[in-house]
């Protein structure tokens, strides 16, 4: 899935989760949380894999069932310590539900893939690894440096998202893919844009600190 499906998929459990549990929309603060939880797996092991090769693909660590368990415990753990047991709800739903898509698609036609969340047990490889992978086998050979970094990866990965969409041909893939964030959408606008004040406040206080950091470091 793509980042934002991702995220989509991600607010849409949670916002279910708020209404049946609380009655209300989402609060911004979780929000904010699901959202972030929602892109953690791959913001940690796509450069990993791809910039670093410390990991052999970019589902692997932290898409691992093995570390997504006990992570999502020990932050739940800590949330209803700070008495804040939402934030660790959210962070569950957010990063759990990237795990499950990327191992079971919502596509039709998609096909299961455990060994997405299965590290080490599994090795996952995705076609675009695969492809990679034949590219530096080939440069090697001849002598050079094959590219595909994680900005290159991402980049080519981003750029190629919805192609029937875009050559008017609509696959069911992109039209789920596509209708989930739409639906996405229009929850969060019927929620009163929950998570906007909050993110404000966030980049505020990124920018303080920033200029703070400047002057301190100023000769």
């Amino acid at each position: 899935m793509f980042p934002w499906e991702h995220a989509a998929v991600a607010y849409l459990l949670y916002a279910g989760y708020a209404r049946w549990h609380d009655g209300t929309a989402p609060a911004g603060w979780a929000v904010l949380v699901v959202l972030f939880a929602s892109q953690l797996p791959d913001l940690i092991d796509k450069p990993l894999a791809w910039q670093f090769g410390l990991l052999p693909s970019g589902r692997a660590l932290a898409h691992s069932v093995f570390v997504a368990v006990p992570l999502v415990v020990v932050v739940f753990a800590l949330a209803r310590r700070h008495d804040t047991p939402s934030l660790g709800i959210a962070f569950a739903i957010g990063y759990l539900s990237h795990l499950a898509t990327d191992a079971v698609p919502l596509y039709p036609g998609g096909s299961v893939s455990l060994e997405s969340v299965l590290w080490p047990v599994m090795i996952y490889r995705s076609s675009t690894e695969r492809v990679d992978d034949s590219s530096s086998a080939a440069g090697e050979s001849a002598g050079t440096e094959a590219s595909g970094g994680v900005f290159e990866q991402t980049a080519d990965i981003l750029l190629g998202a919805y192609p029937s969409l875009v050559a008017l041909e609509p696959t069911g893939a992109d039209l789920v893919g596509f209708g989930i964030v739409v639906l996405a959408g229009l929850v969060w606008l019927y929620d009163g844009r929950p998570g906007i004040r909050e993110l404000g406040h966030v980049i505020r206080r990124t920018g303080v600190v920033i200029r703070s950091w400047s002057a301190w470091n100023r000769p």
